[in-house]
């Protein structure tokens, strides 16, 4: 006898939920009569997470679970979870990151394994565990990149390096995933109020200090700068939610959203205009905005 699952309840899971566009996807998610498996990095923010469910209602759908995406055990604990739990998988997103923002010279091979490990290797580990799951639902596989996947900014070169990675992950699990029914989309955030730049700020200046930073003065005075503009303004985190929840609505969503959707500019300059004008501009926008 087949079940018939036409108003069942559907399942997603969400890495990267202490903080941030994950946090405010999860709970928009299951305030919206989804199943969300919510990941967070330690138990102060499950028990916070938790709270806020059972404040909005959602306490039975809002699932927060302690996982370090770059534990293989933990992943594969996150699986079992699921699988116990909901049997299949309609969505997953790929959330969790981090930034080490340094000049390339001074940033450590140790960061910059970590970098990739946190926004790249552990983002495909995680769609392995998931994906026998994600394909008895036909589900839908969002990786959440950003407009630094599509150009590459100084000071942040290693944020950039990972960003561009998930990128050329996301565009080859689109073709391979296709024949199970599988949509895999990624999403493209402009800067936003988000922790993620304060946190990375100070794990940068870390880095730097004591190196002679003759030459490259200019550089994180800007980039300081800009850190700081990420950490204060930018679209409404809101938004983000939103898109997700536009994205798994949709029974043919595209390839990419860029958010906000005006940002869009940015992108498409970046690829129509040769290296060296592009090159200049931003050496010109460090020395007249910052100099």
């Amino acid at each position: 006898m087949t079940m018939d699952t036409t108003n069942a309840i559907k399942a997603a899971c969400i890495t990267g939920c202490s903080s941030g566009f994950g946090r405010i996807t999860a709970r928009h998610l299951s305030r919206s009569g989804w199943n969300v498996f919510a990941t967070v990095r330690s138990q102060e923010d499950q028990n916070d997470l938790a709270a806020q469910a059972a404040k909005e209602g959602a306490d039975g759908r809002l699932h927060a679970v302690i996982c370090d995406i770059t534990k293989a055990t933990d992943v594969a604990s996150l699986a079992q979870k699921i699988g116990n739990s909901v049997g299949q998988l309609d969505a997953l997103i790929n959330n969790a990151g981090t930034a080490f923002p340094c000049p390339l010279e001074f940033l450590t091979t140790e960061a910059l394994q970590k970098q990739l490990e946190i926004n790249v290797v552990a983002h495909l580990s995680v769609i392995r565990a998931l994906l026998p799951l994600l394909k008895k639902a036909r589900g839908t596989i969002i990786n959440v990149s950003s407009l630094q996947g599509k150009i590459a900014l100084p000071g942040l070169g290693a944020y950039g390096m990972s960003k561009f990675a998930l990128e050329a992950m996301s565009d080859t699990l689109r073709i391979e995933l296709a024949p199970f029914g599988i949509r895999v989309v990624v999403v493209e955030p402009d800067s936003s109020q988000t922790k993620i730049w304060e946190t990375s700020t100070e794990r940068g200046l870390a880095m730097i200090d004591g190196q002679n930073l003759t030459g490259y003065e200019q550089l994180m005075r800007a980039a300081q700068k800009r850190l700081a503009q990420l950490a204060a303004r930018g679209f409404p985190p809101a938004l983000f939610a939103q898109t997700v929840a536009t994205i798994l609505a949709s029974p043919s969503p595209r390839a990419r959203y860029c958010i906000p959707t005006k940002a869009a500019w940015k992108l498409l300059a970046r690829r129509f205009l040769p290296d060296r004008l592009w090159d200049r501009l931003i050496l010109r926008w460090l020395r007249s905005h910052f100099g």
